[in-house]
Parts: C-alpha cells; structure tokens; sequence
C-alpha cells in the first residue's frame, strides 16, 4: 500500500495558497494539508463556497498539488466547545458549509480540535461539550462522505492518549489526525501514544522533545521509523502530512521550518 508525503500550509504562514502549493511541490512532494491562512478563511470560505472551492480547484490544475485535509479555526479561540451556547450554534452552520467546500474540493476529510479548558468551566464539561459538537458534526461528514477527525493537541481536553481514546468512545465515527508531538510535549512514552494509531486515518508529522512541542531533527525524541513500521503493518494508505509550524505559540518560531522539513522529509522517504 502506498503512503503519500505532503506538508501543511502552516510551515509557510506568510504564503498564499498558491505560494505554499509551490514550494510544496517544489520540495518533490505532491500532498498539502489546508487550513487559516492569508487567503484562506474558513468563515469567508463558507459564505462563499462555490467561489472558493473553484478558486481552490484551479490552484490544484495549476501546481499538480492534491489537497487532502483541512484544519479551519473558527473564532473566538478556534474551539468548538465553548462554554457559550449562542457561539457553538453560530458555529454550527458554519462548519456544514466548511464541509459542502471540502467536498467540492476533494479532501478525504477535515480536523477539528476537540475542544479546550475554559475558565470556570469543569474539565468534564468542557470535554462533553467537545464530544457533543463533534458528534454533530460526524453525523453530517458522513452524509457527505468525509473523515471528520480530531488532532488531540497540547493544551487539548484530549491531551492525553486516554482522553483520546475516551472522546473516540464517546463520538462513534470520528477518527484522528495523528500527530505524536503533542503528546511527546508532555512526556508520554510513545507505547502509550501507539494505542491511537489504529484510529488515525490521517498523519501529521514533526519533530519535539518534553516540553518542546516542536524540536530539531538532531534534537527530536520520535521514532519515525516505529511509526512507518506500525502504518505498513496496518496497511496504511493516506498521507503523512509534514507540519514544522511557525508562530510565538509555544516559542514555535525558533525551527528553521523549511530545513527541518526537507530533514525529515527524507528520513520518511528512507523509512517508507
């Protein structure tokens, strides 16, 4: 089975769709993951969808990129679980049209975070909050034909592989986007973290180390190797999408992006 290699608008913050597609494919890989951008926003994407998406199709025609998942943030604090009911709602339609452009579009599916810790909240119910969202939108991916996952991430109500695995339980359907680094940041062993690998139907990839969410690949604690074992095993056949990201969150803006990449890059090429 073969497995792609793509990389994330998010390595290039600055770019354009178009400006990351090309250096994407300039790097050799054919793959790219989507998600908020210099001109891409997910709430302008779903009042405009057909525009969109034909704007998206014509860069695809262009730079031979395939687009696979999309990550939208939507405001404020790119949860679907917040505390109030009045914003989740406003969300609700929103994310139906996100899905209508991911169709038209040709993704395999689209990630959600699964929601975070709000102040006053409980942690339980910031996690029921979570599940019941997601369990609306699986409903409506599947009328659609779309994997609707979740990267569990750091500072997540799935921050932990039993969370994780708790919030599968708990939304039948969902899968995951599955990226170790997030839960590397907080010291996990890895055979912990393995139990989700059967759930994931998508990858993402980078380096880190505990407390660094995103390291250098002579400083990073993954186990690539393992992992590509694992997905041949499995026979896997989607894509392992690079995301070496840029930004202040996390002091994720002291990786040279574009060398980290093309480092692992052919670390994977070599494994797979």
């Amino acid at each position: 089975m073969t497995i792609n290699l793509g990389c994330h608008i998010w390595t290039f913050p600055q770019c354009t769709v178009a400006e990351a597609a090309g250096i994407i494919r300039a790097l050799g890989l054919a793959h790219m993951d989507l998600g908020n951008a210099r001109d891409f926003d997910p709430v302008h994407i779903a009042a405009n969808v057909v525009e969109e998406a034909a704007r998206l199709n014509r860069i695809k025609a262009q730079t031979g990129v395939t687009f696979v998942d999309a990550f939208p943030h939507l405001a404020p604090a790119f949860s679907l679980n917040h505390p109030d009911p009045d914003v989740r709602v406003a969300h609700r339609p929103l994310m139906l049209a996100f899905l209508d452009f991911a169709v038209k579009v040709g993704l395999s599916g689209v990630t959600f975070s699964p929601g975070r810790y709000w102040p006053g909240e409980t942690p339980a119910a910031d996690f029921e909050r979570g599940a019941d969202e997601l369990r609306y939108v699986v409903a409506e991916g599947g009328r659609r034909g779309l994997f609707i996952r979740i990267e569990p991430h750091i500072e997540s109500v799935t921050w932990t592989p039993d969370l994780t695995l708790q919030m599968l339980a708990a939304v039948p359907g969902l899968s995951l986007t599955l990226d170790y680094s997030h839960f590397i940041f907080h010291a996990i062993p890895a055979d912990h973290i393995t139990r989700l690998d059967p759930h994931a139907t998508h990858w993402h990839a980078r380096q880190a180390s505990p407390g660094e969410g995103q390291s250098s690949f002579a400083q990073g604690a993954i186990d690539f190797a393992h992992i590509v074992r694992g997905l041949h095993a499995r026979g896997y056949a989607g894509t392992i999408c690079l995301e070496y990201v840029h930004g202040a969150w996390l002091k994720m803006d002291r990786v040279d992006c574009l060398s980290e990449t093309i480092l692992l890059r052919d670390e994977l090429r070599h494994w797979l």
